[in-house]
């Protein structure tokens, strides 16, 4: 990533903004283990030594958990769909729309927080990082799993940060 792209990236960041096409990339290296996935989130080959290599990281990293979030919520979409119950996902993608307002206006809140740091960028989306794997379990919980013995719809998501 060039440092145009970070600093543009960081831009992104503090206007609450994601870049386009994390639901397409790649999903992250996991364990899967009995009824949970644990996803690997990492920067391999990032030295991360200077406020550059920081946020080019936490982009690698957004990627991963946004690949993931795309994964929940579109598996989600489609089990309440397959129920053929359009109140429920109505209500669903209400909740989404929520999850994305309050992830944005955390994100950005800390950005102005540390607004005259060169950090600000790898904080807001540290925050926005950790925002997004809390949605992914919350959502697991209350919409991928049944409250009985039923295995779940997927496993439940867990997330091992790399350093």
């Amino acid at each position: 990533m060039t440092p145009r792209r970070s600093c543009l990236i960081t831009l992104i960041f503090l206007a609450g903004y994601v870049l386009p096409g994390h639901a397409d990339d790649a999903l992250p290296d996991s364990v899967l283990s009995e009824n949970s996935e644990t996803f690997e989130i990492a920067c391999p080959g990032n030295p991360q030594q200077t406020t550059i290599d920081m946020n080019n990281c936490m982009g690698t990293k957004l990627d991963a958990v946004k690949s993931v979030e795309a994964k929940y919520v579109n598996a989600a979409r489609q089990f309440i769909s397959e129920a053929q119950d359009s109140e429920t996902l109505k209500a669903f993608e209400a909740e989404n729309q929520a999850w994305d307002a309050l992830i944005d206006k955390a994100s950005q809140a800390t950005g102005v927080k540390w607004r005259e740091g060169t950090i600000r960028g790898v904080l807001a989306a540290d925050r926005r990082l950790v925002l997004t794997e809390m949605r992914i379990h919350n959502q697991w919980q209350n919409w991928l799993r049944y409250e009985d013995s039923t295995p779940p719809v997927l496993p439940e998501p867990l997330f091992k940060h790399v350093e």
